[in-house]
């Protein structure tokens, strides 16, 4: 089995926690924020060099407007109190999607955490914002278009040039949690041919343990990509 490079997970389950708890659906995304250190300690310890997390997705703005308000302020506040750990770690943080589109005072904590650890290497944290995987290929070709390059020239090497995420390796593990079975348009071009993972457990309840689980199925697969 090759070594897991690029982990990506869909974090899901957070208002389903909440509301088993009889508690508003925003005490479930506070209550990721564990998870999320789990996921993090959990990638550097086990020396995986690039983790991408689905935090919001285009989607996500047909919720409502008050909920959508609050995970803007919970996105602000998590990464103003965990950026210094984060960067003691060695932790360099990325974004992927539509940034421009939120609030000025969450454009601005995530320009300067990503200006802040950019001289990390330990773990690339990819945290994807107002992100749909169609709309990162749709916007690579809008992107190739521009150039002007002859429609005989463009291949998978050309459009992965031009994508968000450009600059990672291909997904090797998919994990979601919640029980779905599904990958909701996240990364449709770099899971080609990821292992993928669900779990039943809610994301906030997501740990080490879980963890670990997860990157020991991964390691007990067989990835032949399509040869024998």
């Amino acid at each position: 089995m090759l070594k897991l490079q690029h982990l990506a997970i869909i974090m899901d389950g957070n208002g389903r926690w909440a509301q088993q708890k009889l508690l508003p659906r925003i005490e479930g995304h506070k209550a990721s924020r564990k998870a999320i250190r789990s996921a993090i300690e959990g990638s550097i310890e086990q020396q995986i060099p690039f983790l991408s997390l689905f935090a919001f997705s285009i989607e996500n703005w047909k919720r409502p407007k008050k909920e959508i308000q609050a995970l803007f302020a919970i996105f602000d506040g998590i990464i103003k109190e965990e950026i210094d750990e984060l960067y003691s770690q060695g932790v360099r943080i990325h974004f992927a999607g539509h940034l421009e589109r939120f609030p000025a005072f969450l454009q601005k904590t995530l320009q300067e955490a990503k200006d802040y650890t950019s001289r990390n290497n330990k773990l690339h944290l990819n945290i994807c914002l107002d992100y749909s995987g169609k709309d990162e290929i749709v916007r690579a070709v809008q992107k190739i278009a521009r150039l002007h390059i002859p429609v005989d020239q463009i291949d998978e090497e050309i459009i992965q040039k031009h994508l968000d995420t450009h600059w990672m390796p291909p997904v090797d593990l998919l994990i979601r949690t919640s029980g779905e079975k599904r990958v909701s348009n996240f990364m449709i071009w770099q899971i080609a041919y990821a292992e993928m993972v669900f779990i039943d457990q809610l994301w906030p309840d997501f740990n080490q343990k879980i963890f670990k689980h997860c990157i020991e199925l991964y390691y007990q697969r067989k990835r032949r990509f399509g040869a024998l």
